[in-house]
């Protein structure tokens, strides 16, 4: 695994050179991030459901990968999950898991080809860090939203700040567009990576005012 994080995380903005990676990575993804003990999906999805009981409410999951979010919010009965990613070969695994009702290719950090205030909830795993999603695509993600949604999203320690998340955050807060509501614990997204890819994270919930 610590090969493909090495090519993930060089990848910079290179959002093609990106989805390159990913595409070829996708067939061995789950076991991959599996044999790390990988738990966001794990957390953002206790999260969502905690602030989220509606499970008619049309939900985003951006940057879905293989869908393991998607999967694990069907399984306690969410039925309305759209998802974007920008590697067609993990939409491709995400397409198999059969919990979706649609799947588009999109790059986060651009203009989304969503409608304003199209979902109730939005969230993200393991994409807002390292060479991935920038910050100011939380701009977007607050558009989709309607009034009340819920956006929840994981961010690892190391880039909250240098990467302008936190800035982001508090931001939209400053500019009337979300409110915090609420924080989980800190804990390790990839308990059993090496020391180099083994950082401590948390998850982040917003409510869209």
């Amino acid at each position: 695994m610590t090969d493909w994080l090495e090519k993930v995380y060089t990848a910079g903005n290179d959002t093609a050179k990106l989805a390159e990676v990913y595409d070829a990575w996708a067939d061995e993804y789950d076991d991959s991030v599996g044999a790390a003990g990988y738990t966001n999906p794990a957390v953002v999805s206790a999260l969502f459901a905690r602030l989220m009981p509606d499970i008619e409410a049309p939900v985003l999951d951006a940057g879905c990968g293989t869908g393991l979010i998607g999967w694990m919010l069907a399984l306690v009965g969410y039925r309305d999950i759209a998802g974007i990613d920008l590697s067609p070969g993990m939409l491709r695994r995400a397409e198999a898991r059969g919990c979706y009702r649609s799947l588009a290719t999109a790059t986060l950090g651009e203009p989304l080809a969503l409608p304003d205030a199209g979902f109730a909830g939005v969230v993200a795993s393991g994409v807002f860090t390292v060479g991935h999603a920038p910050a100011s695509a939380f701009g977007e993600i607050a558009r989709v939203l309607r009034p009340g949604g819920i956006f929840v999203v994981s961010i690892t320690d190391p880039v909250y700040e240098s990467g302008g998340f936190r800035a982001a955050i508090d931001g939209l807060v400053g500019e009337g567009a979300w409110e915090r509501a609420a924080t989980s614990g800190s804990y390790f997204p990839l308990p059993a990576a090496d020391d180099d890819h083994r950082h401590p994270g948390r998850v982040y919930a917003m409510r869209r005012l």
